[in-house]
């Protein structure tokens, strides 16, 4: 029931009950993000133990300093920049994206035949294989920018301030992330956007 109770808070809602030394509010955050958190976490840097490392001790940090805490309307967008620069602090070492290498599986009106689904994962594995070796010729910002965006479904306001752009920055170097896979993936890239990962509006 408790849990329940949670979800209907808002961010600023159990934001506010972290502050006030809430621990559920605290363990509710923790249950709720860390996946994503260690998801995103491994896309900066591929080492599991280092990453979960940083997150617990985010939200150590979160619990010792939470009356200095501000409030934010946005918990996903405090914890993901949070995270990146614990990240950035512990490590030097270079993070390796790996983006799109699983794709949603899209929800069928009926119960698809062996051969259906065969044919299906086949196509599924080529277009992700393409698109990932495409993928995988852009610099680290622009796999990072791409991750945040379209994986995520941050804003672009919430995205640069995690990379510490400027808003113009991150159109510019987004639009040149999109440019290119759109120029070596064909129709691909624009496929696997509207299907798959639902981008917010720019």
């Amino acid at each position: 029931m408790e849990e329940i109770w949670y979800k209907n808070l808002s961010d600023q809602e159990l934001w506010s009950r972290l502050i006030d030394s809430d621990e559920g509010a605290l363990a509710f955050i923790y249950d709720t993000w860390f996946a994503s958190l260690y998801k995103y976490g491994m896309k900066i840097q591929a080492d599991s133990s280092l990453v979960k490392d940083c997150i617990h001790d985010l939200f150590t940090s979160l619990w010792h300093s939470r009356q200095q805490l501000s409030v934010t309307d946005s918990i996903k967008f405090y914890l993901f920049a949070s995270l990146k620069r614990n990240i950035v602090k512990h490590s030097k070492a270079e993070g390796l994206f790996n983006l799109f290498k699983q794709q949603p599986v899209a929800q069928e009106s009926h119960m698809p035949s062996y051969e259906e689904r065969l044919i299906d994962e086949q196509t599924n594995n080529e277009r992700n294989l393409k698109l990932a070796k495409v993928i995988d010729q852009l610099p680290k910002r622009q796999k990072e920018i791409l991750y945040l965006r379209y994986y995520e479904g941050l804003s672009t306001q919430e995205t640069a301030e995690i990379m510490s752009l400027s808003v113009n920055s991150t159109y510019v170097l987004l639009s040149k992330a999109l440019n290119y896979l759109k120029s070596h993936s064909g129709e691909l890239m624009t496929l696997l956007i509207i299907s798959g990962y639902r981008p917010n509006g720019f």
